[in-house]
C-alpha cells in the first residue's frame, strides 16, 4: 500500500481525498491551463508511436492511446475503467505501487523505472515508464509514457549471461583475462585474474603491482620481457612464479597478444593461468613414472638372476683357481715366479671383470634420477650384451651383432636407454622359447639415419607380431605373457619419446624386430 502524504492522496484507491472547499476555489483558477494541458497530452497520446496512460489515483486507467492499447494487444476500450495493475505481473504490482505513490507525492516532478508488463496474450514486454502526477480538480491524475525497452534488456540479459558464463568458466579453469594500454599505462584485470595475483578487486592493477608479487628470482626476468615486448611491439607467452604473501609460491603462465585500437595505439589482450596444480601433478607422475621404471629394471634383473649369478661366478671361480695355483707354484723349489706372476695378472683381469658386472647392475637397481649427457650406444649395447650374454648362450640363442663404425654420440641418460635395450634384449629372448634351438637367432645392430639420429634395432626369429599387435603391444598393461605387466613396452616408449626418440615395432618373417631412434648430441 502507498504511502500518504500531505499534497496528495495515495494510489491504494480508498485514500483519494477531496480537496475542502477552499482548495476547491483556488483549484478553479487552474481549470483552463489544465484543460488545455489535458488537451496536449490527449493530442501526443493519438498521434505518437509510444504507449501512453492517463491514471487516476486509485490506479483506474482513465484513457491509453491506440498505439500503447495495440503493443499490449488490447483494444481502447478493454483498458479504459480498468485497473492498470491488470496489466502488470502479479509479482511486480507492489513495485509499480510503490512507482507511483512517489509519483503522487511529488506532483509536477517527473520519475521513471523499468518494469515488465504483461500482454493479452501472456508474453511479456519490457518498458521503461516515464511518469508525472498534476492536480485536477477532482483528484490528482498520473500520466506515463512506455518506452518498448524488450529487445535493450534481452540484449543485456544475454550480456549479463555470456559475462557469467566466461567468469565462471575462466574461475572454472583458474584462467582470468587482462588489458594492457601502452600509451596511458592502464592495466584492466578480470576478477579471475585479481584471484589468481590475490589482490583485492578495489586496489587498481599496475604494472608495478603485478610486478611486486613475482616471484624474486623472476622477477627481473619478467621485467625486462615486458620492456622488450613494448620495444618490440609483438606477442609474448612467458612462465613464471608468484609469491604469495604468506609464502606460498604459485606457478603461472602468461599469454598476450599485440592489437592496436581504433586510434593506433599499443594495447596488449592477454590471459593469465594458475598452472601450480597441472605442474605439480606432471611432477608427482614423473615421479611415478620413475618409480614405476625402478620396479621394471629390478624386475627385469630378477628375471635374469640365475644368468647375472652366472656371469659373476665365472670370474671368481677363475681367480680362485689361479691363486691356489699362485700358492702351489709359491711352495715349489725353486719358486715359479713367473707362473706366479701371470697367473696374479689374471687374478686382476677377473676382479675388474666381476667389479665391472656389478658395476653395471647397480647402476641399473639404484633409484636416482635421469642424468643427461652424451652416451656412446655401441658401448651400451656391449655392455648390456655383456650382462645378458649368459643368458643368451643358456637360451641356446646365436648372437650377431652389427654396430657401425664411428657412431656418433647421443645425449640422453645412459642407465634409462641401457634399460631400453635391456627390457628389448629379454622379450627377444622369451620370444624365441618356443622355437627350436638351432633357429634361435637375435641380432642388434645400430646405424646412423637421417643425419641427426642413431637407430638401434633387436630383431629374434620368434614367432613375430600380426598387424594388430604392432601397435597394442606398447600400451600400458597390456601383455602377450600370461604373468606379464604389461608395463615394459610402456615404460620404453615414455623413456625413448623422453629423449625426443622412437620406439616402434615391425613385423618380420620369421621374427620381430623393435626400432629405436634418438638425436644425435648437438656437440658432434
Amino acid at each position: 500500500m502507498a504511502q500518504e502524504t500531505p499534497n496528495a492522496p495515495a494510489y491504494a484507491g480508498d485514500l483519494a481525498a477531496a480537496p475542502d472547499a477552499a482548495g476547491r476555489g483556488a483549484q478553479a483558477g487552474f481549470d483552463r491551463p489544465l484543460r488545455e494541458s489535458e488537451a496536449h497530452w490527449r493530442e501526443v497520446f493519438e498521434h505518437n508511436p509510444v504507449m501512453y496512460f492517463m491514471v487516476d489515483a486509485d490506479g483506474i486507467v482513465q484513457s491509453v492511446n491506440g498505439f500503447g492499447a495495440a503493443q499490449l494487444g488490447y483494444r481502447v476500450d478493454e483498458l479504459v475503467g480498468q485497473s492498470v495493475l491488470a496489466v502488470f505481473r502479479e509479482e511486480d504490482r507492489p513495485f509499480v505501487i510503490q512507482q507511483m505513490s512517489i509519483c503522487l507525492a511529488d506532483p509536477g516532478l517527473s520519475h521513471s523505472w523499468e518494469v515488465r508488463k504483461i500482454r493479452k496474450d501472456g508474453s511479456l514486454l519490457w518498458v521503461r515508464e516515464n511518469a508525472k502526477a498534476v492536480r485536477r480538480p477532482d483528484g490528482f491524475l498520473v500520466l506515463v509514457a512506455c518506452e518498448d525497452i524488450t529487445e535493450r534488456r534481452r540484449t543485456e540479459d544475454a550480456l549479463r549471461q555470456s559475462e557469467m558464463y566466461l567468469a565462471e568458466a575462466q574461475r572454472i579453469s583458474h584462467t582470468g583475462s587482462f588489458g594492457w594500454r601502452i600509451p596511458s599505462g592502464e592495466l584492466i584485470w578480470s576478477a579471475e585474474t585479481y584471484r589468481i595475483f590475490e589482490y583485492d578487486p578495489s586496489v587498481e592493477p599496475t604494472v608495478e603491482l603485478a610486478l611486486q608479487r613475482m616471484h624474486p628470482d623472476d622477477r627481473e626476468f619478467v621485467r625486462q620481457l615486458l620492456e622488450r615486448v613494448m620495444l618490440e611491439q609483438t606477442d609474448w607467452d612467458v612462465e613464471h612464479r608468484l609469491l604469495m604473501s604468506d609464502g606460498r609460491v604459485k606457478d603461472v603462465r602468461a599469454v598476450a597478444h599485440a592489437v592496436r585500437d581504433g586510434a593506433g595505439n599499443l594495447e596488449f589482450i592477454g590471459v593469465v593461468m594458475d598452472v601450480t596444480a597441472s605442474r605439480k601433478a606432471a611432477q608427482e607422475l614423473s615421479r611415478a613414472r620413475a618409480e614405476l621404471a625402478h620396479v621394471m629394471r629390478v624386475t627385469t634383473l630378477g628375471e635374469l638372476a640365475a644368468a647375472i649369478a652366472h656371469e659373476v661366478n665365472q670370474p671368481i671361480a677363475a681367480m680362485v683357481t689361479d691363486a691356489q695355483a699362485s700358492l702351489n707354484w709359491l711352495g715349489r723349489e725353486p719358486v715359479d715366479l713367473g707362473e706366479v706372476d701371470q697367473a696374479l695378472h689374471r687374478i686382476v683381469e677377473n676382479g675388474n671383470r666381476a667389479a665391472d658386472v656389478i658395476g653395471r647392475i647397480r647402476e641399473l637397481v639404484k633409484k636416482a634420477p635421469p642424468r643427461m649427457g652424451m652416451v656412446d650406444l655401441n658401448l651400451a649395447v656391449e655392455e648390456m650384451i655383456g650382462l645378458t650374454r649368459a643368458e643368451i648362450a643358456g637360451s641356446g640363442v646365436a648372437l650377431e651383432t652389427a654396430l657401425e663404425d664411428d657412431l656418433p654420440s647421443v645425449h640422453g641418460d645412459r642407465v634409462q636407454l641401457q634399460q631400453v635395450l635391456l627390457n628389448l634384449i629379454v622379450n627377444a629372448l622369451q620370444a624365441m622359447s618356443a622355437v627350436a634351438p638351432g633357429q634361435r637367432k637375435l641380432r642388434i645392430c645400430t646405424a646412423r639415419i637421417e643425419f641427426d639420429r642413431v637407430r638401434v634395432s633387436v630383431q629374434d626369429s620368434g614367432p613375430g607380431l600380426s598387424a594388430a599387435l604392432v601397435d597394442r603391444i606398447f600400451a600400458p598393461f597390456y601383455s602377450t605373457k600370461p604373468d606379464g605387466l604389461g608395463m615394459g613396452l610402456s615404460i620404453c616408449r615414455s623413456i625413448v619419446e623422453a629423449h625426443d626418440g622412437r620406439l616402434w615395432a615391425s613385423a618380420d618373417e620369421p621374427g620381430a624386430t623393435f626400432h629405436f631412434t634418438i638425436p644425435v648430441d648437438s656437440a658432434r
